[in-house]
Order: structure tokens, then C-alpha cells, then sequence
């Protein structure tokens, strides 16, 4: 026998009110109309639910039954209603990404933002850890979407890309002053003469011609090395403020020392075609993508095309006068396209940061 949870509601809110008046005030709706509602549940049940007393109206030794049943139903259909709300991201809920540290440097602040904002029923958990680490708690299921270096998911049939994220330029950068600022044409084996301050752990692509011009070094010159990396991070952040308060050098982007190089602390040495960015946002085959989970998805490169619009300006201002005064406001959003297509191309134009 189908019935309508109206006219459950309407049985529990009058067992709860004892009136019909009161009852009718919960309801928001007429009390002729709980009346009618009442009568046609009964008529359909076939026994009394409930009987006037002195004190209001009280369920019967059956209405007692039903209703216990009738606010388990009702409880039930509550809990889908919010199971489906979440789905459509229209209520509270949880939605998390794992990122390595340059994604989190470079991505989070904007993206969680304006995602918090767009949505503020739903909870954004952020976990920072190294590619392999964010690829293993996708596989794991406690995290819903990972971007990282795509390069570490090579022949995983566990993990399915969204996105792969078009490249952006790395930078080898020192202190302003560092005495490689004042030899011409340098490059990664002269970096290595001094301490190299690793943020994340780096990707084959990345680490392999770091080694090959160690080794390199190493059988030309007596004098050893210092130990690679010198300085192990926990963010880009502090990598930084490392380089700029030391020798050491690191890898970044010029989106990301962007205050550093207004400030003159960070100068960019040189880019290099192994030294970039290669991001994918990825998530689990065995997760189908929630409307949260694309509508963070969407955020994510929302923003990430931002950053790509940015480091194609500083970079082709960088490469016209690495003395030339950096604006401190945000990029003029009417010129990037040409710049893009450009970084598109030759992703040693454009810049954000390297691996993680």
C-alpha cells in the first residue's frame, strides 16, 4: 500500500503538537487541510491513528506502531534527500584534493577561494604531499582528484587523467648578488657547485640531466661536491626564503618568486627545456566524477590557465630587461592570449614552477 510522506509528516508533526492547530503552525499549512490529511491517511491504514482527550489528540495503541515505523521511513527518505543534495554539491559535503607543494604554492590559494565561495555548503580538504604520495591516496580512495606531475602515473590503468595541464616553465634562481649572477652563460653544472634546496622529490625527467651534469662535474673537478640536495623543504615557500638568505639555489618559476623579484632578493639565472611544469589532474577509474568533483576539477584549471596567462607576461618581460621595474598589480588580462600561444609552444617562455 503507497503512501504519500505528506501525510506522514503530517501524523508525526501531530503526534509531536497534540493539537491540530499547533501541528497545522509546523506544517506551515491550514489546519483544514492536516484534517483532511489525517482522515485520508486513516481511510487508507483502515484503523485509527489517533483520539481526542482531554489534553489534545494522542496516537492510538496502532498509531503508536505505525508512527514508530512512519519516522524510521521518514528519517530514511530525510537521509537520501541529503545524499542527493551533497551529489549536486547544494548542501554540506566534502570534497578533497591531494597536490604536490608547487601545485599547492601556485594553485590553492585562488582555486580554494573562489571554489569556497562559488560553493560554501561544501568542505575543501587540501593534502600536500609528493606526487607519488597523491597518486597513492587517489588509488587508496581517500582523496577524490590529484594533480601533480603526470609523468609518475606512466602505464597506471588504476588512475584516469581529466586534464593533462599545459606546460610552464622552470627557473634555476639564486640570491640577487650570488656570484653566478656575475658569470655569463651558466648553466645546471655550475649551479651544482653550490647547495641545491630541493622542495619535492624529483620526477626522472627533471633528475636525470641534474645527475648526468653532477657526474659530469664531478670527474673534472678535484674539489667535492656538496651533498644533492643540500637543503630538503617541505614547501616552495621556504625553499625561497632559503636562497634568498644564502648561496644555495633552487628550482622555481617567475609567477612564484614574483614579490621576490620585485623586491630584487630572487633573480632567475636560465630556464631549461627539462626544468617544467607537467601537471595532469587525475582521478580513480572506480570513482565516477560527482558534480563537486567537476566542479572543483573545473576551478582547478579555471585557475591554472591564469597562471599559464601570467607567466607568459613575466617571462616575455623578464626576457626584454631582467632589469626592468616589475609591476606590483596583477597582470593586464587583455594581452595574454598571443603571449599563450607562444608559451604553448616553447614553454621556456612561460613560467610557474617545476615538478611537484
Amino acid at each position: 500500500m503507497p503512501i504519500d510522506l505528506r501525510l506522514l509528516r503530517q501524523a508525526q508533526a501531530l503526534a509531536e503538537h497534540g493539537s491540530f492547530r499547533r501541528a497545522a503552525e509546523s506544517l506551515k499549512i491550514a489546519q483544514p487541510s492536516l484534517s483532511r490529511g489525517i482522515k485520508e491517511l486513516e481511510e487508507q491504514v483502515g484503523l485509527p491513528l489517533f483520539t481526542r482527550s482531554r489534553t489534545g489528540h494522542e496516537p492510538t495503541d496502532f498509531g503508536r506502531v505505525f508512527l514508530q515505523h512512519a519516522i524510521a521511513v521518514l528519517a530514511g527518505a530525510g537521509e537520501l534527500d541529503r545524499e542527493i543534495a551533497t551529489a549536486k554539491g547544494l548542501a554540506a559535503g566534502e570534497i578533497s584534493v591531494a597536490m604536490g607543494p608547487y601545485v599547492a604554492e601556485i594553485l590553492a590559494p585562488l582555486c580554494a577561494a573562489r571554489f569556497c565561495a562559488a560553493h560554501p555548503g561544501m568542505r575543501l580538504r587540501i593534502l600536500m604531499n609528493d606526487p607519488a604520495a597523491a597518486f597513492r591516496s587517489l588509488r587508496a580512495g581517500t582523496v577524490d582528484l590529484a594533480i601533480a606531475e603526470h609523468s609518475v602515473l606512466a602505464g597506471d590503468d588504476d588512475l584516469e587523467f581529466i586534464a593533462r595541464l599545459p606546460p610552464i616553465a622552470g627557473y634555476v634562481v639564486v640570491r640577487a648578488g650570488h656570484p653566478l649572477t656575475e658569470r655569463p652563460g651558466v648553466d645546471i653544472a655550475d649551479a651544482l657547485d653550490y647547495p641545491f634546496a630541493q622542495v619535492v622529490m624529483l620526477p626522472p625527467r627533471v633528475l636525470k640531466p641534474i645527475l648526468d651534469a653532477r657526474r659530469a662535474t664531478s670527474a673534472r673537478d678535484a674539489k667535492p661536491s656538496p651533498p644533492f640536495p643540500a637543503v630538503q623543504c617541505p614547501t616552495a615557500q621556504l625553499a625561497v626564503r632559503i636562497v634568498a638568505n644564502s648561496n644555495a639555489f633552487t628550482f622555481a618559476s617567475l609567477g612564484m618568486v614574483r614579490h621576490e623579484l620585485e623586491r630584487r632578493e630572487i633573480v632567475p639565472l636560465f630556464p631549461a627545456p627539462w626544468l617544467r611544469v607537467e601537471w595532469g589532474l587525475v582521478r580513480s577509474r572506480k570513482r565516477s566524477m560527482s558534480p563537486a568533483m567537476n566542479a572543483l576539477a573545473e576551478e582547478l584549471q579555471r585557475t591554472y590557465f591564469e597562471v599559464l596567462r601570467e607567466a607568459a607576461l613575466l617571462g616575455e618581460r623578464w626576457s626584454r630587461s631582467p632589469d626592468a621595474v616589475w609591476p606590483s598589480n596583477k597582470p593586464d588580462r587583455r594581452e595574454p592570449a598571443a603571449a599563450i600561444q607562444r608559451a604553448s609552444r616553447d614553454p621556456s617562455r612561460s613560467t610557474r614552477t617545476p615538478s611537484g
